[in-house]
Parts: structure tokens; sequence; C-alpha cells
């Protein structure tokens, strides 16, 4: 480098962002040169801003394009739910092999545990337990009895715990953040829930049962019954991990016991517990 040259100068900036394709919807168009052109007007301490902005409205506003408070940045590539279902996202089964779909099946339902959790701690719906596809598009797992049962008792939990909650008018909004934003929480036969549920949970248990009747009598007594996966010396275990997970939810350790909880918890003519924190 030649004495006095400037110090060279940063990476190129990257290409400007592309623009979804428009639908029937409505047109997306790029407004970046009319946000640089007000911003280019604008002196220190000057705010663009509606006729109703108030003080909360400023405390409580998000700082677009932060990854921490811009719930709608884009990261995953992807401008629509449909797109990424296209691209082979959320696939149903979710494995062609019968072992590794238990697998997965199992890994999605521990994460939305995680999601449900991370939801009763203040954060919403759209950012926690709807970021999970299966949720979102519920008729794609209807073949599926033990993720599709699974999401649909998620689902009815959720309304129900938000149902509770408003009509109790006890909570601040750090502590349960009730707003669906328009998300499916009303699901068509989320009423009958339970029985379906407790259908499939009956199934496994019959299969579980008939793999501790094979292994006291080493006979073959799995073949009246369909198998979840295709190792036979894995069948208990996953059994066992399913019904595990599909009962957790009415499990007594963390939920409430009180009689009026229980009957505003109803889902139809049923009482349901769910967890409330």
């Amino acid at each position: 480098m030649e004495a006095g040259s400037s110090s060279p100068a940063g990476p190129a900036p990257g290409p400007p962002p592309s623009i979804p394709p428009s639908g029937d919807q409505g047109v997306w168009a790029d407004v970046s040169p009319l946000i640089a052109a007000a911003c280019a007007d604008l002196q220190d301490g000057e705010l663009v801003h509606g006729e109703n902005f108030s003080l909360f409205a400023a405390m409580s506003a998000l700082e677009i394009m932060d990854p921490k408070m811009d719930s709608g940045i884009e990261r995953s590539g992807y401008y629509s739910i449909d797109e990424a279902i296209e691209d082979g996202i959320a696939p149903v089964p979710l494995s062609l092999d019968r072992t590794l779909d238990i697998q997965r099946t199992l890994d999605v339902i521990d994460h939305l545990f995680s999601c449900e959790a991370t939801w009763h701690k203040g954060h919403t719906l759209a950012q926690t337990v709807f970021t999970c596809i299966y949720l979102m598009k519920m008729e794609r797992i209807s073949s599926h009895a033990v993720l599709n049962s699974f999401c649909r008792i998620l689902r009815a939990t959720c309304n129900s715990v938000i149902s509770v909650v408003s009509t109790a008018r006890t909570h601040e909004e750090e502590d349960l953040f009730t707003m669906s934003f328009g998300l499916p929480l009303n699901g068509e036969g989320d009423d009958k829930c339970l029985s379906v549920l407790n259908s499939v949970e009956e199934t496994i248990s019959r299969q579980l049962r008939a793999c501790k009747s094979q292994a006291l009598s080493k006979k073959k007594t799995l073949e009246e019954f369909e198998s979840l996966q295709d190792n036979p010396e894995l069948e208990e275990g996953y059994c066992r991990a399913l019904l595990c997970r599909l009962r957790f939810p009415f499990s007594p350790c963390g939920y409430v016991h009180e009689e009026t909880s229980r009957k505003r918890i109803g889902f139809g003519s049923q009482a349901c517990y769910v967890m409330l924190g």
C-alpha cells in the first residue's frame, strides 16, 4: 500500500432484500426510498407519528429489524407457510422410515412443551407455540394420529388458559400474554380432543401391554397389533415415551386442582387440567 493512501473501505454492502411476490391478498412495494427521504428531512429530536401517539405507545413500540423485538423479520427465507411447506418443511409423515418418524414426533412434542412453558412466562403465542407449522396447518396431520391428537389438546389447552385468565382479570401482560393475533385457537373438532387423545392413548397402551407380554412369555404376541415402528427391540421404549408425553398435560404436578378452575377449563362435558405456570 502506498504511503498516504486511505485505509481500505469496509465490506461492500450486500444486495438489497428481494421483494416478496404479490398475490391476491395484496401487492408488495419497496418503500426504502420513501423512508430514506423522510429520515433525511428529520432533525434531532423529531419523530413521525400519528394523531393518537402517546407516551405509552412510545414505551411499548418495537424497533423494526431488531431480531429481539421484530417478530416479522425475515430469517427463514420464506414469505408464507405454504411456501415453506412446498419446500419440504414440516413433512407428513415426518419420515418414511417409521422408526425415524416416531423419533421426530417425540422431538416435535418436546419442542411444543418447551414453547408452551415459554408462553406461560409472558411471551406471545405467535413467537412460541404457533411457530410450529403443524399447529398452523392442522388439516395436514389428520392422518398422523399421535401428532394430531397432541396438537389438538395443546391448542384447546391454550385457548382454555386464555379464557380462564381473561375472565379472572388478575394478570398483567408480562405474566401471560393473552392476545392471539388471529391465530387458529378454535379449531373444528377440538371439543372432542379428549376422546381422540384417549383413543390414541388406549391404542398405545395395548401395544405396550403386548410388548410386556411378549417379554414374559417370549411369544410373538405383537403380530396382533400394528407396531409403532420397525424395530421390535425398541417398541416398548417408544410406547413408554409416547405415553409419558401424552399423559404429561394431565399429571397432578404443577397443575391447578381447585374445583372452580376445573369447571372453567372443561372441554365440552369432560374436565381437563391445564398447566397455568
